[in-house]
């Protein structure tokens, strides 16, 4: 392996890249075609359409290419000068992308174009273990992998840019490769997070593994609601409610002084607060510390489950309804006690419907 820098146009995108081939209509591509036009163009189609390439490019002409690792290419039989890029595709990609945007009349600051003129690169020669190097270095990075931030790390970090470092959102979002939205709703997450440490009552329940909880609550409009959050202030503003939801995600005792555990404790059972809290008699049974919160979904979601059997009895019928001559023919014991087994539930509910309506069927 050697270092060099080289400037874009001599880095081929791989359009065998793993990550492409789990898309409709992947075929791979000839190593001899490699540095065509049209081969190098639906790599970059295909990478721009990959989620988080945007923010990444904001990114680049936001800070400039900051090279934090190395991208690693390979040299290209096919094409004196070229390199095919084994590792680093998605920023080569964003490079390639800034590049043309340039092309094509846009503003870059002279300070990104500077940074991006030649990218930092390892090459790796053509030795014989190379295929074996080049699969390993792609497990490394994606398999076992770097390990990433948790979210409240994540949103610690832009809360230090918003709060210490006086950035705008945009900017944050833009600094960090991140949509302006995810970037203020991790702030407010932590924000809300905060909140809850800073409380007489609960402070000593706050911790970061609550994160997700705060980052879902403060990603949903019923919940916000409720909890009347207000980002001007940045906090949760209604005093009853606040105390309701922290109760709700901390431990509690019950009237008998046993230790209960939290009700909610996933940011999934928050996410189901909105089909709970538009519902009186569900929220009541929410509110009530003798009360499971599956109860609670159970009602909010009566009508919704009552509409699940109905779409799994035709489920059945289609599937009883295509059984073929052959199939009939085959059938085991224990399927024939199946299809016994639905007739005779089937009659019993229909007796059930005539005995509490009067009406025959």
């Amino acid at each position: 392996m050697r270092q060099a820098d080289l400037p874009a146009t001599a880095l081929l995108l791989d359009p065998n890249n793993y990550r492409f081939h789990e898309l409709e209509h992947y075929v791979e591509a000839a190593e001899d075609r490699f540095a065509e036009d049209a081969v190098q163009k639906r790599a970059q189609q295909r990478l721009r359409q990959e989620e988080g390439i945007q923010e990444l490019k904001n990114s680049i002409v936001r800070n400039g290419y900051i090279p934090v690792e190395r991208i690693v290419v390979r040299p290209y039989a096919h094409a004196e000068g070229k390199y095919v890029v084994v590792e680093g595709n998605r920023r080569t990609a964003a490079v390639k992308w800034i590049l043309d945007d340039q092309d094509a009349g846009v503003n870059i600051p002279q300070a990104t174009l500077n940074s991006i003129a030649n990218l930092p690169v390892v090459i790796v020669e053509e030795a014989a273990p190379d295929e074996i190097f080049r699969a390993s270095l792609m497990g490394i990075r994606h398999v076992s992998g770097i390990r990433q931030w948790g979210g409240y790390q994540r949103a610690k970090l832009v809360a230090h840019m918003r709060d210490a470092l006086q950035l705008e959102s945009g900017e944050v979002s833009d600094r960090l490769g991140m949509s302006t939205n995810e970037a203020n709703r991790r702030y407010r997450a932590f924000q809300a997070l905060r909140q809850m440490q800073m409380d007489e009552e609960f402070a000593d329940f706050a911790n970061p593994s609550m994160y997700a909880i705060f980052h879902e609550a403060v990603s949903l409009t019923a919940v916000k609601a409720w909890l009347d959050w207000r980002d001007v202030e940045g906090k949760f503003c209604n005093e009853e409610t606040r105390t309701q939801f922290y109760e709700l995600i901390t431990p509690r005792e019950d009237d008998e002084g046993h230790k209960l555990e939290p009700k909610i404790t996933s940011y999934s059972q928050v996410r189901e607060l909105r089909s709970i809290l538009d519902k009186p008699e569900a929220k009541r049974i929410l509110l009530d510390p003798s009360r499971p919160f599956v109860e609670a979904l159970g009602i909010a979601k009566q009508e919704e489950f009552a509409r699940l059997w109905v779409s799994a009895v035709a489920e059945a019928i289609s599937s009883l309804e295509s059984l073929g001559v052959k199939e009939l023919k085959d059938l085991q014991q224990a399927e024939v006690d199946s299809l016994n087994k639905l007739r005779n539930l089937a009659s019993e509910r229909l007796n059930d419907y005539t005995a509490l309506t009067g009406k025959q069927v």
